[in-house]
């Protein structure tokens, strides 16, 4: 493979990042850890994570050192990832008797003018002037190069291309003469463009060697040098024969659909010649010959035959390791970090996080799911970049905080994109991953939109709240409920989500769901939980997938016959369109959400009855709750209410509400009909925008406290966690994991 090291770029300021692979490990696991650093030396310190969050009235930062892994220093070097996806087939069987070839397949171009060439299929030697290439050039047009064992001869083709337009190709390369047409194909009888064909004499005839190999979307004449020229659009059919005295020799023909849920590509014309794909592009989308007749490629027999190719698609970085630690046998269970620092200014440094699983001895009976899933779904998000379709607009004259972790993920645009960020060529981004720098999983991390702690920085205040109390508790994650549903967390008298559990597979909802059923008790501390169906990549779980379709909150919609999962042929969307929406798991379900200040809790005339004496225990009969936090009151960001219109149970009963939001929060597009146009989608104009705190109990004795908000975990941490947020979650706390 290419290296990943490399020079650091002129006028590159001072920094360090990197990952640890696994991300989630147990004790006595060995984690690799991967840096790269401008500095010529760096150090570094493992460290468990129990408060990141430096900033006025916060509490302590607080980390414990695990002494049993030995501190070190190391040669600094520095790494860059190589973006871009492909199809890679080797060992074509090319002779020496070979004259010609002749190369077949549908293309849909989606950025013709890419600042680069872009190859459609490559069929270089490993000199890299022999074999042929296809690409559509820079200036919008289609070319093919032709390689004499000199030199790569290139021949333009005068057509003229739309995007988005579906073409085939033939080319037919024989000696020295090379044929080539385009035929568009219509869509519904309309199509951009006629059929056209051109033959060309060539300086000197092709040449073909044993080493070529097949790339689709990208040049790579060997397996050592780096791809160049990466493609953005769909290619799908890739048919190719070898001639050798006016006879045809198939060599490979490439179907797509099969194997849709893999990285594998197969080849069907019966001489093995199966390939995989590289960088996870997206699979399970429309082909040439799609008419929306069937819109689950689960049940076609055709029309979803394509792959979609994008020069940003990053599945794995590959960095080189630079050293590798063993986790203690006895380690606690939580969030850590190896801290690494530049040895000529330490105050360049980064937490490069991951997560330890609990023992099989643990005895807590408390656990705090950290939302695995969400931090995934939100790794390395570009929704500050104008430049993509994608970007998030702030509003009310806010301006984005440009703090160092905001510079470094904009300047490092080699370390992939989010799910909620688009693609280069404007098609949606349904894949993310974890086996790169994910830089917004940072213990101190402030959201340069929302301007305060988000995800895991917001999840660490809990974590620093577990240590304060005193009450013995596990950290599992989303990944583990996944993994081994509810026997993750059975054992377990009560379960604390993190502040936004957003993106749950069937796998972990069903964990949750089961484990209330048999009792157990579950605070939902967050806001818009249990919200996007995600599918987690079996055979690489540092990967998941979400198709963005029907309704919700969204920088970007799936289009038509694209809701469908590649890795599993589940549709995608909401929850809610499943019928498991949040509200019949924890009793509140999301509905509005703002970049404004939070809103305080006012208690509701329920919460005077003595039955919940127990929650309000240390707090006044009219105060209010959560007036401060960092980012406003406790009611902020994304915000979930109670509705039995969407499965609230009527039994479950409403503790407290927010007071009224400003005009800086709006309702979720789900959540209105027709008459909300009239009534208003704003804060001040509907009271559909609100959170509420809510408790609830089931049959089999299982308890739920929600408080429906992304931002009550930056009220429990408000002035070192004194304060009646605080107060509150600990009565709840207490109450729960003593039953």
């Amino acid at each position: 493979m290419a290296t990943t090291i490399c020079q650091v770029p002129e006028g590159y300021p001072a920094e360090i990042i990197g990952y640890a692979e696994p991300w989630i490990v147990s004790p006595g696991d060995q984690v690799h850890i991967k840096v790269s650093t401008t500095a010529s030396e760096y150090s570094h310190r493992t460290v468990r994570l129990i408060q990141g969050l430096d900033a006025p009235h916060a509490p302590e930062v607080r980390v414990e050192e695990i002494t049993q892994i030995a501190r070190g220093t190391h040669k600094g070097r520095f790494q860059q990832s190589h973006a871009g996806s492909y199809a890679l087939v080797e060992d074509l069987g090319f002779t020496s008797k070979d004259e010609g070839v002749k190369l077949s397949f549908f293309f849909q171009p989606y950025l013709l003018s890419a600042g680069h060439d872009q190859t459609l299929v490559s069929l270089l030697g490993s000199n890299g002037v022999d074999g042929v290439v296809v690409l559509l050039g820079d200036d919008g047009g289609l070319k093919v190069r032709v390689g004499n064992g000199s030199e790569l001869e290139e021949v333009p083709f005068t057509y003229a291309l739309v995007e988005k337009q579906w073409l085939h190709i033939d080319l037919n390369i024989h000696k020295d003469v090379l044929a080539i047409a385009a035929t568009p194909m219509a869509f519904l009888g309309h199509c951009n463009g006629e059929y056209h064909q051109q033959s060309f004499k060539l300086s000197k005839p092709i040449t073909l060697t044993t080493s070529s190999i097949l790339t689709v979307g990208a040049t790579r004449p060997t397996l050592d040098t780096r791809p160049t020229d990466y493609y953005n659009g769909r290619i799908e059919a890739v048919s190719l024969n070898a001639s050798c005295a006016g006879t045809l020799r198939s060599v490979l023909k490439l179907d797509f659909y099969l194997k849709m849920s893999t990285d594998s590509v197969v080849d069907v014309s019966g001489n093995g010649k199966h390939g995989v794909l590289v960088n996870a592009p997206t699979r399970a989308v429309t082909g040439h010959d799609w008419d929306g007749s069937e819109t689950d490629w689960t049940k076609a027999t055709y029309g979803y035959g394509a792959i979609h190719f994008h020069e940003d698609d990053l599945d794995d970085a590959r960095w080189q390791t630079d050293f590798t630690i063993q986790i203690p046998a006895g380690a606690r269970s939580g969030a850590y970090a190896v801290e690494v620092k530049n040895a000529d200014d330490p105050t360049v440094l980064d937490n490069i996080t991951f997560f330890v699983r609990p023992p099989p001895t643990s005895v807590a009976k408390v656990a705090l799911v950290l939302s695995t899933f969400t931090y995934t779904a939100y790794a390395n998000e570009h929704m500050y970049d104008e430049s993509r379709s994608s970007s998030l607009v702030l509003t009310g004259g806010l301006m984005p905080r440009k703090d160092e972790n905001f510079k470094r993920m904009e300047r490092r645009g080699d370390l992939g994109l989010s799910l909620y960020d688009v693609h280069r060529d404007g098609s949606g981004s349904v894949f993310s991953t974890v086996k790169r720098p994910v830089l917004n999983v940072r213990p101190g991390f402030y959201h340069w939109g929302f301007d305060r702690p988000r995800e895991f920085s917001a999840d660490l205040l809990m974590v620093g709240f577990l240590e304060q109390v005193g009450i013995p508790y596990d950290v599992v994650t989303d990944h583990d409920l996944h993994a081994r549903g509810v026997n993750a967390i059975k054992q377990y008298s009560t379960v604390i989500t993190g502040s936004h559990p957003e993106y749950p597979t069937l796998e972990s909802l069903n964990a949750y769901s089961e484990y209330s059923a048999c009792g157990g008790n579950i605070m939902y501390l967050g806001g818009n939980g249990f919200y996007w169906m995600s599918v987690l990549d079996p055979a690489n779980p540092h990967r998941i997938e979400v198709r963005r379709c029907d309704q919700g909150v969204r920088t970007f919609g799936m289009p038509g016959g694209e809701w469908h999962h590649s890795l599993n042929g589940q549709r995608g969307g909401l929850w809610r369109s499943r019928g498991r929406s949040a509200n019949h798991l924890v009793g509140i379900g999301c509905c509005g959400e703002g970049f404004g200040p939070g809103v305080a809790y006012k208690p509701t005339e329920a919460a005077k009855d003595d039955r919940f004496a127990w929650v309000f225990e240390g707090i006044g009969s009219d105060e209010l709750v959560g007036e401060n936090g960092f980012g406003g009151g406790a009611s902020g960001d994304e915000i979930d209410r109670w509705d039995p219109v969407h499965g609230s149970p009527e039994t479950a009963v409403v503790l407290a509400s927010s007071l009224t939001h400003s005009e800086l929060f709006g309702l979720f597009p789900e959540d209105f009909s027709f008459q909300d146009y009239w009534d208003g989608l704003l804060g001040p104009n509907t009271n559909k925008i609100r959170s509420d705190i809510v408790f609830m109990e089931n049959k089999a004795g299982g308890k739920v406290f929600s408080v429906g908000s992304m931002n009550w975990y930056c009220s429990l941490g408000w002035d070192g966690y004194k304060n009646n947020v605080a107060k509150m979650t600990e009565n709840v706390l207490r109450h729960f994991a003593a039953m």
